[in-house]
Order: structure tokens, then C-alpha cells, then sequence
């Protein structure tokens, strides 16, 4: 079963679990978001009859619309997916500049085109009740086409994969395939166990201080050893596990008479983490890059502080 996030950023997937065995009538509407979290222009839909409150991603709610999408694939393999969303938008004032168009103008001069989308499915419990329990991924990519036919707006929607779609030879699939099998919490090179910290002070939302806890006292990692992995929040941290950024640079620091690990990140979080109480994860890098001798750096599309 795919991850469920509660609306207060907690890891709800066995409450989600227990609740669909046990329930004689299941409501899991879609949630859409059309554009980037921080854009007042983005679209917040939901194919549900009331709106719907889940602020992982931002304060906006989810509001009722004319919106149904396709069926997800699902293969083995790097082809990239695609996603038919169909959208009726509800009005039809036309504005005279790009700021004031509505969507029907923005989809018929292409202002749409590559603007991320994502997909949730909603565990809705009786009373409109999206927080308890909380949404899972379903689908995540950027808009590819738009085409405006009479009466509805068809986006086609490329998955994020497109990012990593590489040409393979025969049977390097699976097991003989080192990018098909890497997984996003792998120990870094040289360590057999995946580096556990506690945040400490002076974190912001570009910049992580961590101590280690589980590879010997307060271990500190050498100068950018961790450069190009992946930094995760923990379930039960105030940020939550659907934050994570990858990590552009890692040295060691003094505070308070004290050395930990500092951790620059590539995309901003929602907000500095909890000290104390807050923990995270280091996830060594993709093998499809991210070293320095190759000249670049693959870096995943952001979500919250990444994503």
C-alpha cells in the first residue's frame, strides 16, 4: 500500500490500512493541484462535491470542480507515463492581459505547458473528514499538452520519470540493473547502514544541522562525503517524511563547543525543523549521477523542499 500522509504531516498508512478492511463503504475522492504550492494562480481542485481541507501542501483548500482523470499506468520499466486530466472550468470571464486570463485563455496560448501536476487519492471519512487519515500519491508530472475542446480542457500529463528516460540494453532490468535498483534510502558509499540524525540547533530551511546517532559517538562526515544524496524527515517529525531536499553540501560545524554535520540544501523546506525532536536521514545519491567527475548532478523535481 502506498504511503498515507495525515493532514498534520503524520505517517497515517496502517490507520488507512486498518480503516479500508474494515469499512463497508469507502469515499476516496481525487485531489489536483495544477501548478506550483506558492503560485496564487495555481488550481486546487477536487472531483469531490464539498471542499476539502488538507494542508500538506499548502493553506489552500481543494475546492469542487468539473475535473476526472484517466486510468494510471502501471509497467515495469523506464517508459515514461502520461495522465488525461479533463477539466471543465466553471467561469468564463475573459481578461485582457496574461495575469487576468482565465484558464480557458491560458490553455489555448500554451501558458500551461510543463507546469508540474500532482494527483492525490483522498481517504475521506464520514463529514468531509480528509485530516484524520489523509491522502496518498497517485500521480505526479508536468503538463505536456493542452488541448481546449468544446466544452472541457484535456491536459496531458507527462509523468516526472521523463527526467530519467534513457535508452537500456536487453535484460538490465531488475536485478542487473544498478538505476532500476536503487532505492531512495540507501547507505552512502562506504557504510553498511543509513546514517540516522537528531536536528539540533541552527537549522533554517536551507540549512540542516544534524548530530549522527547510529554510526559510532556524534560521527561527523568528511566535506561534501554526502554531497548529491538525499535528506529525509523522519515520520513523527513536525516537517514530516513527504519533506526532503538533496543535499548540495556537507561540512562539519562548532556549536556550542560541540561539532555536528551541516547540511545546504538544493530546495528551500516549508519551514526550519523542530529542535528538538525533529530526526532525518541521509540516503547516499542516484547511480545514474550525481558525482562530481561526470560533470552534473541528476536532482529529483521539488515537492515540499524537494519532491
Amino acid at each position: 500500500m502506498r504511503q498515507v500522509i495525515s493532514g498534520y504531516l503524520q505517517d497515517s498508512t496502517a490507520a488507512a490500512q486498518a480503516y479500508l478492511q474494515t469499512a463497508q463503504q469507502l469515499t476516496l475522492p481525487n485531489l489536483y493541484l495544477i501548478g506550483y504550492p506558492e503560485d496564487p494562480n495555481a488550481l486546487w481542485l477536487t472531483d469531490w462535491e464539498s471542499p476539502i481541507w488538507w494542508p500538506c501542501w499548502g493553506s489552500s483548500a481543494y475546492l469542487p470542480a468539473n475535473i476526472s482523470r484517466g486510468a494510471v499506468p502501471s509497467k515495469t520499466g523506464l517508459d515514461v507515463d502520461t495522465l488525461d486530466l479533463t477539466y471543465t472550468p466553471s467561469y468564463v470571464t475573459y481578461g485582457l492581459t496574461t495575469a487576468t486570463a482565465n484558464v480557458w485563455q491560458a490553455a489555448q496560448q500554451g501558458l500551461y505547458d510543463n507546469i508540474p501536476v500532482r494527483v492525490w487519492t483522498c481517504y475521506l471519512l464520514p463529514g468531509g473528514d480528509a485530516m484524520t487519515l489523509g491522502c496518498s500519491t497517485c500521480f505526479g508530472g508536468r503538463i505536456g499538452r493542452a488541448k481546449v475542446d468544446r466544452g472541457k480542457i484535456v491536459f496531458t500529463v507527462n509523468s516526472f520519470l521523463d527526467v530519467v528516460n534513457q535508452q537500456l540494453p536487453p535484460n538490465t532490468i531488475e536485478m542487473y540493473s544498478q538505476t532500476a535498483a536503487y532505492s531512495g534510502a540507501t547507505p552512502p558509499a562506504g557504510f553498511s547502514i543509513i546514517p540516522q540524525f537528531n536536528v539540533e540547533r541552527g537549522a533554517s530551511t536551507t540549512v540542516v544541522v544534524g548530530d549522527c546517532t547510529n554510526i559510532g559517538p556524534h560521527h561527523i562526515f568528511g566535506t561534501n562525503v554526502l554531497r548529491g544524496g538525499y535528506l529525509v524527515f523522519n515520520p513523527g517529525s513536525t516537517l514530516g517524511p513527504t519533506s526532503w531536499s538533496a543535499i548540495q553540501q556537507n561540512v562539519e560545524v562548532n556549536i556550542g563547543g560541540n561539532n555536528y554535520n551541516q547540511f545546504v540544501l538544493y530546495a528551500p523546506l516549508l519551514f526550519p525543523p523542530t529542535f528538538p525532536g525533529d530526526t532525518f536521514y541521509v540516503s547516499a545519491p542516484s547511480p545514474n549521477g550525481g558525482t562530481e567527475e561526470n560533470g552534473f548532478l541528476f536532482l529529483p523535481a521539488p515537492a515540499i523542499g524537494g519532491s
